[in-house]
């Protein structure tokens, strides 16, 4: 330890200079490719929503009479097909639903990015039931399983997809720190999708008492 220090002391200025310049241009950079990667999802991914579905005592949407049943009840709410900060792509009429909270986080995220960007968010995921799951898998073999600790959190309602498709690097870069932020506080279970670009996300329940925090 002693001769690496002394060793530091015998550069010169100019190269102490030249290493501080280095540290300031590539530490950003690390940062930046460090919050990119922290939404990519893992093996674990799955099981952690599922785990969370259980601890909110969601059940998993099994056909479309299911759904309708919960739409009936309140425990699933309707989500329109167009507003002027969000519009849903290739989402059929009988899966434009999704628990109250993931509608309300829906409703405050779209409005925020649209002030920000004057962009309207795409989404092109809601609820699904195990018989959508199912067809969706025939034609998608990356699609997550209708069964087990694999299977799609979609199913419980609480999850929505947002399409990268049209989005600019700068919309990207705000969507992806406004989830890395929620995840880490808990609010809220995000992935990051490439092959299909999209923000995977899944939004917990305790999500309403986050925002009632904040209005007091």
């Amino acid at each position: 330890m002693y001769i690496q220090q002394a060793a530091l002391s015998d550069i010169s200025l100019p190269m102490q200079l030249w290493a501080c310049f280095l540290c300031m241009c590539l530490f950003p950079v690390s940062m930046w490719a460090a919050g990119r990667n922290a939404l990519v999802a893992n093996i674990h991914s799955p099981v952690i929503q599922n785990t969370h579905a259980d601890t909110d005592h969601l059940s998993r949407m099994l056909n479309s009479a299911m759904i309708r049943r919960f739409v009936r009840h309140g425990y699933l709410v309707p989500v329109k097909s167009s507003t002027h900060s969000w519009d849903l792509h290739a989402v059929p009429s009988t899966n434009r639903y999704c628990r109250p909270w993931t509608r309300l986080f829906l409703k405050r995220l779209s409005r925020q990015f649209h002030a920000k960007f004057g962009d309207r968010l795409r989404i092109t995921s809601l609820v699904r039931s195990v018989e959508n799951q199912i067809a969706l898998a025939r034609r998608n073999g990356n699609a997550a399983k209708a069964f087990g600790r694999l299977r799609s959190s979609h199913l419980t309602g609480a999850t929505l997809d947002i399409s990268k498709h049209s989005m600019t690097a700068a919309e990207q870069r705000w969507m992806r720190n406004v989830l890395f932020s929620l995840r880490r506080a808990g609010y809220l279970y995000a992935i990051e999708e490439f092959q299909q670009p999209t923000f995977h996300i899944m939004i917990f329940r305790n999500y309403l008492e986050y925002v009632a925090s904040m209005a007091h």
